[in-house]
């Protein structure tokens, strides 16, 4: 029950009611691969339908971000679940910058084109991270035997968004939202099952401010020092 990219491109054509695909054609076969490459980087960010894993030794402070990366699952540095309370933004970075200890705190941010996990502090630097994450493809399908990331189940999605999007270019749009909708339809059902294939707690963790080694006063806790 292979469900290829050819298979893909052809579920396109049958949705577009238009099998002619040369260069002088409406949709060229050009525009069309390149349409459902779309649809299916657009069905990862959305569905967060594919995972992976990264772990490495933390160094200057950092962590760079891998090239497929959307979203974490779960952060864990030196075994402790950072994911859920340790992020800061860098609004409050005046509250946290003394801190040097573990767990550590840490924000995101892009430098020379690479995301990275800057961390506050350098008493991280030797700890081992782990980094789940949800990821997106990087590579084009492109011969007609390539096979997309997503499961087999949900691989007509992209091809709904593809449809959609070449028929909103022509005016189409009542025939637009029709697929859409199934792309959407698709997506949920993505979403919802791969919520359910795993445990995803979330705990209360307010910051009380008895962990930062300065003197500043932090939500109203008194001073620190």
């Amino acid at each position: 029950m292979a469900y290829t990219f050819e298979d893909q491109q052809n579920k396109l054509s049958s949705l577009l009611g238009d099998p002619n695909t040369t260069t002088d054609d409406q949709f060229p076969l050009a525009i069309r691969k390149k349409e459902i490459n779309r649809g299916e980087l657009q069905f990862a960010i959305d569905a967060l339908d594919l995972r992976e894993y990264a772990t490495g030794t933390v160094a200057s402070a950092q962590i760079a971000i891998p090239s497929d990366f959307i979203q974490t699952a779960f952060l864990v540095v030196s075994n402790y679940n950072i994911s859920n309370d340790r992020e800061i933004s860098l609004a409050d970075y005046q509250r946290y910058y003394n801190w040097n200890g573990t767990p550590p705190y840490f924000y995101f941010w892009e430098v020379s084109g690479t995301r990275y996990i800057q961390f506050i502090g350098t008493g991280v630097n030797g700890e081992t991270y782990k980094l789940w994450y949800y990821k997106k493809p990087t590579t084009e399908l492109s011969a007609n035997a390539d096979v997309s990331l997503h499961p087999e189940e949900y691989r007509e999605g992209p091809v709904y968004y593809a449809a959609g999007q070449l028929l909103r270019q022509i005016g189409k749009e009542q025939e637009a939202q029709i697929y859409l909708a199934e792309y959407n339809s698709i997506v949920s059902r993505a979403k919802s099952i791969t919520e359910k294939s795993m445990v995803n707690k979330e705990y209360a963790m307010p910051d009380f401010g008895d962990t930062d080694s300065s003197s500043t006063d932090i939500q109203g806790q008194g001073w620190v020092g």
